[in-house]
């Protein structure tokens, strides 16, 4: 069997997944701990963050896209750990969603010592390697859910470049 990844695509999912994390965390310290994951997508051309909360205003979105920025430009590291869920299933500083079944031995990936969630996906080494983020919609998907549609990198380059030509 001969194997090949595409490193472009693979990359672009990297950026997306990492920053989702980060996502999930700038909206835990913007709007409240309550709100939380209920569901996402990630993939080479965006992200989608379902979750539990109410409307966001425009001041909350702008403040969510600025932190999770902040802690790009840091360009802290990403790192995981297999570990067993005995040892972390209490633990009130990982991320986990107790609807999931865990086996055994599960990862935590941290990222920079303030996101620290159970996931199996594939990340960055660093949060430089994620670039720019831009939340490019946020709206209702059913009673009480929402969702985040965002992207990372040279996408959301693109999409800022497509926002300043619409403008002039």
């Amino acid at each position: 069997v001969l194997a090949h990844v595409d490193s472009t695509r693979r990359n672009a999912i990297q950026r997306h997944h990492s920053v989702t994390h980060l996502l999930h965390w700038a909206l835990h310290e913007v709007v409240s701990t309550v709100a939380s994951q209920e569901g996402s997508y990630v993939g080479p051309e965006k992200l989608t963050f379902d979750f539990n909360w109410q409307p966001l205003t425009s001041h909350q979105i702008a403040d969510v896209e600025r932190l999770v920025n902040e802690r790009i430009l840091e360009n802290a590291g990403v790192s995981w750990v297999e570990v067993p869920y005995t040892d972390v299933q209490s633990r009130r500083d990982v991320m986990q969603f107790f609807g999931d079944k865990y086996g055994e031995m599960v990862r935590v990936v941290d990222i920079g010592g303030y996101s620290k969630e159970l996931c199996g996906g594939t990340h960055t080494r660093s949060t430089g390697e994620i670039g720019l983020f831009r939340i490019n919609a946020e709206a209702a998907i059913a009673a009480g859910l929402r969702r985040i549609e965002a992207v990372a990198g040279l996408i959301a380059y693109d999409s800022a470049l497509t926002d300043t030509q619409r403008l002039h």
